[in-house]
């Protein structure tokens, strides 16, 4: 009997689970995976979203605005620029094998042979946006594959190649007269806030300008403080939080390299993802309904960069040795 290849067949509809999240399901997520690190928590950076592939920061830079008394105006005084933060798309794939967690979960309802309670799907969302929020941390300031360009360079190590790459490059730059520690790191402040005082003057009267600075840097200086008689004197040697120097606030960037410290304004430093639109996707998936397996898969799409607002205002200390 010849078979029928014209015959037409209906199928139903398919069926998307409760363990989907994409578009805006997924922004509790995948904006908590974007900005739960300490950069971000902290205040130290502008976020961005909606954005899928590029974003175009503009911004306005007025010379020198006084002039001699005249009837014309001097168009040349002012210059409109922009900065592009191209975003990269990113993927987490990560399997949990469903056999060694399935005596822990049981009392919350985990059944051999059905669905994945809510609670266990919360469960390990939250641990993913933790250590993705990590990830992104680390990559932000440091760049490399994937990322690419991130904050102080773009290959994961701080060098004259790998910085004149990165986002900061055309920040004023300052070179530590000693290596950082205990003992020198008010001397590493000061260089590069003199620095700041006699090249960028401008941006110490900007909105949250401030020190950046890894937390080995942010150690050096609680401790250098917690030396000193005054600062015991005033009873906050025992805390160490929101410290600050000459009355800026210093902003404690885990993913930064040691030894390098970075002066600018929150405004300036942006991070952008494509968190608020539909091109996201957080999905768990019980791959042990399909393939025979006892594993759980967990999937996370989405995009993000770093870029600067205005190109070079500020400035990084560094130390090379």
């Amino acid at each position: 009997m010849k078979n029928n290849t014209n015959k037409k067949y209906e199928f139903a509809n398919p069926t998307i689970g409760a363990n989907t999240y994409a578009g805006q399901l997924s922004l509790p997520y995948v904006s908590a995976a974007v900005k739960s690190n300490l950069t971000v928590t902290g205040g130290g950076v502008r976020t961005v979203d909606g954005f899928n592939h590029k974003v175009v920061i503009s911004n306005l830079t007025v010379a020198e605005p006084l002039g001699a008394a005249s009837c014309t105006f001097n168009p040349t005084d002012t210059t409109i620029g922009e900065s592009v933060i191209t975003l990269t798309d990113f993927n987490v794939n990560i399997q949990y094998c469903r056999g060694t967690i399935y005596d822990t979960w049981i009392g919350q309802g985990m059944d051999r042979n059905g669905d994945l309670p809510g609670t266990f799907e919360s469960f390990v969302l939250e641990t993913l946006v933790a250590n993705v929020g990590q990830s992104i941390e680390n990559a932000m300031w440091r760049g490399a594959t994937p990322w690419g360009t991130g904050f102080l360079s773009n290959d994961g190590s701080f060098g004259g190649v790998s910085f004149g790459n990165s986002a900061l490059a055309n920040f004023a730059t300052q070179e530590f007269s000693v290596d950082p520690s205990t003992t020198n790191i008010l001397t590493n402040l000061e260089e590069v806030y003199s620095k700041v005082v006699s090249d960028k003057s401008a941006i110490l009267s900007k909105p949250g300008f401030g020190f950046y600075m890894s937390q080995q840097m942010y150690s050096y200086y609680a401790m250098k403080l917690g030396q000193a008689t005054t600062f015991q004197q005033l009873g906050s040697a025992g805390e160490f939080t929101g410290l600050s120097y000459m009355g800026y606030p210093i902003y404690i960037c885990p993913g930064m390299f040691n030894d390098v410290i970075v002066a600018t304004y929150p405004e300036n430093l942006v991070l952008a993802s494509n968190a608020l639109s539909d091109m996201n996707e957080v999905r768990v998936i019980p791959a042990y309904q399909y393939d025979g397996s006892d594993n759980i898969n967990v999937v996370m799409k989405f995009a993000a960069g770093v870029g600067v607002g205005v190109a070079g205002d500020g400035v990084v200390g560094y130390n090379l040795a």
